[in-house]
């Protein structure tokens, strides 16, 4: 797959895009260049449907100094991405599911305004914090993180527009569509702006999306080998794998 296209979304414009290629059946790697002014953002998206790929939480096996490209290849995933935020001592923030185990127990701040969620059956989901329901829950993965970026299809209002670094972000289409992306250095208030250019990742437009951990954080791998390494070790991370 290779395209070019030009969208006007707000000041923001997608300029190019390409297939980096297929890490499994269904699973696209795909490269998006945007620009606005003299400002470009690179976005990398893993995009697959979650009627037939889902997320797991994998949380790392030595806190500090193991590696995305390590732990996820060594959970024999498709691919991933760094997960949710944690302390300096590696210790979790928020709510993290694993396999339908809590690692760590909700906590209520105004950064975790969402979940990443993996349901009984596979479908993945973004909620918000407010939709947890602890004693009801049956989630078999979850991320507490946030902030939301976009929700109904609609930019987030309020979003900090200042602070510049990478971003990691997990995207929702409406008919199973899901994305890992992996975005640079942009605000979060732009980060919003960019997922609502239509063509931003090729056939289909985001319904929901939300912010995980980014900064130095940030980290991209597939299984074929392509990297776009963290710079900081993290505590948990986010893999594709067949459902």
């Amino acid at each position: 797959m290779a395209f070019t296209i030009l969208t006007l979304a707000a000041d923001w414009n997608v300029v190019s895009a390409s297939g980096l290629g297929q890490p499994a059946p269904g699973v696209e790697l795909i490269e998006t260049r945007c620009v606005n002014g003299n400002q470009t953002a690179r976005v990398t998206a893993l995009c697959f449907n979650d009627k037939n790929q889902t997320l797991r939480v994998v949380d790392s096996p030595s806190p500090g100094s193991a590696t995305l490209a390590n732990t996820l290849s060594h959970a024999k995933a498709i691919g991933g991405v760094n997960g949710g935020y944690f302390h300096k001592d590696y210790r979790p923030v928020g709510l993290v599911v694993s396999d339908g185990k809590t690692l760590h127990g909700f906590e209520t701040a105004k950064l975790l305004s969402g979940l990443v969620a993996v349901m009984p059956d596979g479908r993945v989901a973004i909620l918000r914090s407010g939709e947890y329901e602890p004693v009801k829950s049956t989630l078999l993965q979850a991320l507490q993180c946030g902030p939301m970026l976009v929700e109904g299809g609609c930019i987030i209002p309020g979003l900090n527009d200042l602070r510049i670094a990478r971003r990691t972000i997990l995207a929702k289409g409406v008919r199973g569509e899901t994305a890992l992306i992996y975005m640079s250095s942009v605000t979060l208030a732009d980060a919003a702006r960019i997922l609502a250019l239509p063509s931003v990742l090729d056939t289909w437009k985001p319904r929901t999306a939300i912010n995980l951990d980014g900064g130095s954080s940030s980290g991209l791998w597939t299984s074929k080998g392509f990297l776009l390494p963290e710079i900081a070790r993290v505590r948990n991370f986010l893999g594709i794998f067949p459902r």
